[in-house]
């Protein structure tokens, strides 16, 4: 079977970012299997009769959603029988507390509001690494062989992102390919960002309204830096941090190796 590159979106109508980690080089010159893991933004958009028939042929066992409560009232994803669902939120800040990214009251607030959830973001990058359940509970599923498995957030691009480098870290894709992976959001939600920016535009305008529709709308190399260089910072290697942070161990690691490598 011909696949596209790796990082490539997957042609659904009307859910932008929806992509898979497949594709990419890791450990021993092997690849990342097709079809197994799935980075998506929130699964409200999946409605239309193609994009509905198109995710049912994917074979997902298990959905991750990585919201506050407040995201997942506003846009609950669609119900899918026979998919596990877990519930895990994964922004947190300094004290390990969830962060609320619930953008329709920060946006009440104006500038300040926007501004003071970039700091929150930026924070949180720092801190989403370590103990964090959802990425533990996450390697849990992944280890257990509950695969094909979709995480996702709002977006899809912190919290997923972060997610998604990990995952691929440890099959051992070099870090500047997570990176790059990461990065592909810019491309896949330009619509998104635009839009985001009409939203934005009467309470800002114009100017400032595409600023913060580009950096809230997109991501930036920075964010992700700063969560692999808060790693390297404390562990000698990414096979302790997977242990000590994830709950993987050697011998998870190695089943994970083999399963998700070709």
């Amino acid at each position: 079977m011909t696949h596209a590159a790796p990082g490539t979106p997957l042609p659904f109508e009307a859910c932008d970012n929806f992509r898979e980690l497949g594709g990419y080089q890791g450990l021993g010159g092997k690849h990342v299997k097709y079809g197994v893991f799935y980075r998506t933004p929130a699964l409200a958009n999946l409605h239309t009769p193609a994009d509905l028939e198109r995710f049912a042929s994917l074979g997902v066992r298990t959905i991750f959603d990585f919201r506050s409560d407040p995201e997942k009232e506003q846009m609950p994803d669609p119900v899918f029988p026979g998919i596990r669902r877990v519930e895990a939120p994964a922004m947190l800040d300094a004290s390990g507390s969830n962060v609320n990214f619930d953008l329709k009251s920060v946006f009440s607030s104006g500038e300040r509001g926007i501004d003071e959830m970039l700091t929150w973001v930026e924070e949180s990058y720092r801190n989403m690494p370590f103990g964090n359940p959802a990425y533990r509970s996450l390697f849990a599923a992944i280890a257990a062989d509950e695969t094909p498995v979709l995480f996702h957030c709002t977006a899809g691009k912190d919290r997923t992102g972060v997610a998604a480098a990990l995952i691929l870290l440890s099959l051992g894709v070099p870090r500047e390919d997570a990176i790059r992976d990461y990065l592909i959001t810019n491309e896949c939600r330009a619509r998104s960002r635009a839009s985001l920016a009409a939203q934005l535009e009467p309470v800002l305008g114009a100017e400032r309204a595409n600023y913060y529709a580009g950096v809230i709308g997109g991501v930036r190399r920075e964010s992700i830096e700063a969560s692999l260089d808060a790693i390297e910072a404390r562990y000698p290697n990414f096979e302790t941090y997977l242990s000590a942070e994830c709950g993987v161990t050697s011998e998870m690691l190695a089943h994970i190796r083999a399963q998700y490598l070709e």
